[in-house]
C-alpha cells in the first residue's frame, strides 16, 4: 500500500441517503412548473427567431444554438433534480400544414412539459421542453 500516491492523508467523502423521492422533498419551488418555463420559451423565441429567415444551410446550427440558450435559460430556473430534454424544429413556411405530436411514459405527479410555437413570414419554430424527475 505505501506505492499507492494518493493515499496519504485523504479522506474519501460518503453521502447518506435522503430518502427524499419526489420534488415536494426539496421545497415548492422545486417542482417543474410549466408556465416559468412557457415564459421562458416565449420570450427566447421572440428575441432569438423575430428576425431570422429560413436558410436550409443554417437552419440545423439555428436550431442548435437555440436548444443550448434554452437549455441554459431554463436551467436557471433551478430545476436541479429534473432532466431537461429540448426538441426544436425549424422548417420553411410555404404554406403546408405541419403537426407535431409526442408521447411520452413518465410519472404524471413529477414530470412535466413546455411547448411552445413562433412563425414569422418565412419559418416556423416549435420549441419543447421536457422535464423528468430523477431522484
Amino acid at each position: 500500500m505505501e506505492d499507492v500516491p494518493f493515499s496519504s492523508g485523504m479522506k474519501e467523502v460518503v453521502f447518506e441517503n435522503t430518502f427524499i423521492t419526489e420534488p415536494s422533498g426539496y421545497g415548492d419551488g422545486a417542482k417543474f412548473q410549466r408556465h416559468k418555463v412557457q415564459a421562458v420559451l416565449k420570450q427566447v423565441l421572440k428575441e432569438k427567431m423575430s428576425t431570422q429567415k429560413y436558410d436550409p444551410v443554417k437552419g440545423a446550427q439555428i436550431a442548435k444554438q437555440l436548444a443550448d440558450d434554452l437549455k441554459e435559460k431554463v436551467k436557471m430556473l433551478g430545476y436541479d433534480r429534473y432532466k431537461l430534454v429540448i426538441q426544436v424544429t425549424i422548417g420553411q413556411k410555404t404554406g403546408q400544414a405541419m403537426r407535431i405530436v409526442s408521447r411520452c411514459l413518465w410519472d404524471t405527479a413529477t414530470d412535466s412539459f413546455a411547448s411552445e410555437y413562433f412563425d414569422n413570414e418565412s419559418l416556423y419554430c416549435v420549441c419543447q421542453v421536457y422535464g423528468i424527475y430523477y431522484e
